[in-house]
């Protein structure tokens, strides 16, 4: 029967992860890229992103 039949099975072979250099230089990119965005971004956006964040915590209270 046309079900049972048995096709070879494809398999992807991705890349090992990169070197612990190339680690260590995407880890020091993102800290960096934080401290960018900490420093840079204005106390009044970060109020208004934390009381964005409380009105969507009350909305999921509510709900539950």
């Amino acid at each position: 029967m046309s079900w049972r039949h048995r096709e070879e099975v494809r398999v992807a072979c991705y890349p090992a992860a990169g070197s612990l250099v190339l680690k260590i230089i995407g880890g020091v990119l993102i800290a960096a890229g934080l401290l960018v965005i900490l420093f840079c971004v204005p106390i009044w956006a970060w109020l208004a992103i934390a009381g964005a964040a409380l009105i969507l915590l009350g909305l999921v209270l509510i709900r539950r």
